[in-house]
């Protein structure tokens, strides 16, 4: 093999490795100019005529041909999107004053919330977390010192909990029928335990939830039934001094 064809058997292999490459990774199908490309092709089939070349030749004009379709595809789906690019969305980006800036990302900002609710095991996992932390001394309650990782603690409040629960259910039932909830969170004691326990005993389906949506009142009363399944009863709701 001659020098010459040599180095044209690689001009022809470096060809198709480049538009191979755009057709691969689906790189911008203009990056390569494809008239001088095709030029060059000519050039080249006019000078050498072993069967090697033209193969090759053959081959890279078939991936030129692939190019063209990529460029014509390239082109149809800008012209369906009204030419709308990242190349002009940034250049109307930095030509925006930050106003209007600010204004059109409210616009379009569409926050994902999630909200996970607190539950009785929750809030012992977070107990437990608490307590096998080290700890400087002890903390006074108000029944006098409580060492934190006292043995039982942890039982200890699951049953204050639950007393308490029960406590707030029996109230409910007292009541009979259905009751404004603010005129029962408002009975008595801490409104912010009493709402949260309340909470509880809603997801847990032993008290049952009516809500008024024209007059926004909410009404609740001691569950006639309790579901075997939890339930998830979202109200939005804020509880004030």
């Amino acid at each position: 093999m001659s020098r010459g064809v040599r180095v044209t058997r690689e001009e022809l292999l470096r060809m198709i490795a480049i538009l191979s490459e755009i057709e691969s990774s689906r790189l911008d199908p203009f990056s390569v100019d494809v008239s001088n490309l095709l030029s060059r092709l000519r050039e080249i089939i006019e000078r050498e005529r072993d069967v090697e070349t033209i193969v090759l030749d053959a081959e890279t004009l078939y991936r030129v041909s692939v190019v063209l379709g990529l460029q014509q595809r390239w082109i149809r789906d800008r012209a369906s999107s009204l030419f709308i690019d990242a190349g002009m969305v940034y250049t109307k980006i930095i030509a925006s004053d930050p106003k209007s800036l600010v204004t059109a990302f409210l616009q379009a900002w569409r926050p994902i919330v999630r909200l996970e609710q607190i539950s009785v095991d929750l809030l012992l996992k977070g107990y437990q977390h608490f307590i096998s932390r080290p700890t400087r001394g002890l903390v006074k309650g108000e029944a006098g010192p409580l060492a934190l990782s006292r043995p039982g603690a942890y039982e200890a409040i699951e049953s204050q909990i639950s007393s308490e629960l029960g406590a707030l259910l029996a109230e409910l039932s007292s009541m009979g029928g259905w009751v404004k909830y603010w005129d029962f969170i408002k009975a008595g004691g801490d409104r912010r335990a009493r709402a949260y326990l309340l909470s509880y005993l809603i997801s847990r389906g032993e008290v049952d939830v009516r809500i008024n949506t024209l007059s926004g009142e909410i009404w609740i009363r001691a569950a006639e039934r309790v579901l075997d399944e939890p339930r998830t009863v979202s109200l939005a709701l804020t509880v004030g001094d």
